[in-house]
């Protein structure tokens, strides 16, 4: 493809730079204006020589090529960038949890948030796992997962944390 790309382009150059010659030499009169009729023929043949001789089917699989290669070229761009809009997600939810456990006032307890994509494409919370010394306030901040984030009580874990005596 790009061996045809070169010859196309150095066929445009040739037939120009051989009409500037013979244009250069041939004398003012009415010849010049017939041989630069003629040099305007010969560059317009050689700028469309490739679509009459054209050939569609290497071209449609060089196409097919170089697409197969920059899909397996940015597969794992692509895959890295799904692995850490997850991590940015699950964290943002994660945070968002912790702020209002602090709000209902448990300060020692642990998050983590998984995510899910959905049909949409998008990611959103799957499963929240919690970890607390104080479940006084268990059933308000389920409440708040459920109400804020759409995590239904089912796809919540919940378990006792030894406290460690500050916040995390």
């Amino acid at each position: 493809m790009t061996e045809a790309l070169r010859g196309w382009i150095l066929g445009i150059v040739g037939a120009a730079m051989v009409s500037a010659v013979t244009l250069t030499l041939t004398p003012e009169s009415r010849t010049k204006r017939v041989v630069s009729v003629v040099c305007g023929f010969v560059v317009l043949l050689a700028l469309i020589k490739p679509v009459r001789g054209f050939d569609y089917s290497v071209f449609s699989r060089s196409l097919a090529r170089l697409c197969a290669e920059a899909e397996e070229f940015t597969a794992p761009a692509l895959t890295a960038n799904e692995n850490l809009t997850r991590r940015i997600i699950e964290e943002k939810y994660a945070a968002y949890i912790l702020d209002k456990a602090r709000a209902l006032g448990m300060t020692d307890i642990a998050v983590a948030v998984t995510a899910e994509r959905g049909a949409d494409g998008y990611w959103y919370p799957g499963h929240v796992s919690v970890a607390a010394s104080d479940e006084s306030r268990r059933d308000a901040l389920m409440y708040e997962i459920e109400a804020g984030l759409g995590v239904p009580p089912e796809q919540q874990s919940w378990t006792k944390r030894e406290s460690v005596g500050g916040d995390d």
